[in-house]
């Protein structure tokens, strides 16, 4: 069992709740950002990417970065709340599709004791990237979202809530609508934090890359300040989005080739048949298990995966391990950290505009792992490889911010 604790957030005034947060920047291109910092003068991207920031060196942009957050709560349109406390997030997508969890903070121990696991690899390079933001600026602006095994208690406690008119309610411009409760009663507090207590398989779905920055930060401060070390400040903890495993969606990214890449169908198809039936195919939807669809302008395939091999592996890894070191992307100056191309929520279609725009020159399309196949993995001390999964819901950032 894992420890949850109620948290000290930083959040936007309620006259702001609409105009402050934004979507995660790897939602967005670097037009929809200007446009909204050019538009709107109160969007949290004013902090991070004020054109004059981005042109910064690393230390300077993040001295520039904090400064700008400070003058956002000086000027009343975030605040600091002082009690601590959980938050009910429900975010309504305009499928109509509620997505409900509770935000919390989790202490790093847990994660170094095994109760809170992490299944997808992350880049290191971002990691490092990470580390030196949040070290620097103090905050991250939004909570790592852990998944875990569905709690009837939880689930009672935020139908409660529910019923109550909400702390924050808005829409977004895409349609979605956010709604927040804040859980200050110190009965449901307990309640939240002892159901929690009983609960099981935590892990850590998304944000691998910020989460590892942060537990790196813990790992560096305890380090630093061992003799006068509490075990209370805030960077002993990192900010959870608890979701159960039933209220979220998993998709794949697909995975494209660079234009770059020099070998030509055929090639790609004799190296990769030593450990793959290839047959070509007209059209398909999604792959099945023990399936990895490879596109191409010469052609569409099915690859699978030949008896001899480990079949019980997630597709991802057999991705990993039987596909990419055939290809000898490092040959050629291609980074396999960079393959993600497109979210597993646009159809197929969107391999094959890639294609046609001349993005890229393969693209693969890999099932993702479901729950149970996620589990079976963890036990075998096996972790997916970086970018396999595309998490729905997706937060907003600048929501729920944790100061450090």
């Amino acid at each position: 069992m894992a420890h949850i604790l109620p948290i000290n957030i930083t959040h936007p005034l309620r006259n702001k709740v609409c105009i402050f947060p934004s979507e995660d920047d790897c939602e967005l291109s670097s037009s929809d950002i200007n446009s909204i910092i050019r538009r709107n003068p109160y969007s949290f991207n004013n902090i991070l990417f004020k054109p004059y920031i981005k042109r910064l060196s690393d230390v300077k942009k993040h001295n520039a970065i904090r400064r700008q957050y400070v003058k956002f709560k000086k000027n009343n349109i975030i605040k600091t709340c002082e009690n601590p406390s959980y938050y009910i997030y429900n975010i309504i997508d305009n499928e109509g599709n509620n997505f409900t969890g509770i935000v919390g903070k989790i202490p790093h121990s847990d994660f170094m004791t095994d109760k809170v696991l992490k299944i997808e690899k992350s880049d290191p390079v971002k990691v490092d990237n990470n580390f030196g933001l949040i070290r620097d600026t103090g905050f991250i602006a939004k909570p790592i979202t852990v998944i875990h095994d569905d709690n009837e208690m939880i689930n009672q406690i935020i139908a409660k809530y529910q019923s109550r008119i909400p702390l924050f309610e808005f829409t977004r411009n895409n349609g979605f609508i956010h709604e927040v409760w804040q859980v200050l009663d110190p009965e449901d507090v307990e309640t939240i934090s002892q159901a929690y207590n009983s609960s099981k398989n935590f892990i850590i779905a998304d944000d691998n890359d910020r989460f590892e920055a942060l537990h790196n930060i813990y790992r560096s401060k305890t380090e630093l300040f061992n003799k006068t070390h509490s075990g209370e400040e805030a960077y002993n903890f990192f900010p959870a989005f608890l979701i159960g495993k039933n209220k979220v969606k998993i998709h794949e990214y697909k995975k494209g080739i660079p234009v770059e890449y020099s070998k030509d169908i055929e090639s790609l198809k004799s190296i990769l048949s030593d450990d793959f039936y290839i047959e070509q195919i007209n059209h398909f939807d999604a792959p099945k298990r023990n399936e990895i669809l490879l596109y191409s302008l010469e052609g569409k395939f099915k690859l699978t995966l030949k008896p001899h091999k480990d079949s019980a592996l997630p597709d991802s890894v057999v991705f990993e391990r039987y596909i990419l070191p055939k290809l000898g992307l490092e040959k050629e100056s291609i980074d396999p950290y960079n393959l993600q191309f497109c979210n597993g929520k646009r159809s197929t279609k969107c391999v094959e505009n890639q294609l046609n725009k001349g993005n890229c020159k393969y693209g693969f399309i890999i099932k993702p792992a479901d729950f149970q196949t996620i589990e079976k993995a963890l036990q075998k001390n096996i972790q997916i490889p970086y970018k396999s999964m595309y998490i729905e819901p997706r937060q907003l950032q600048g929501l729920f911010i944790y100061e450090l």
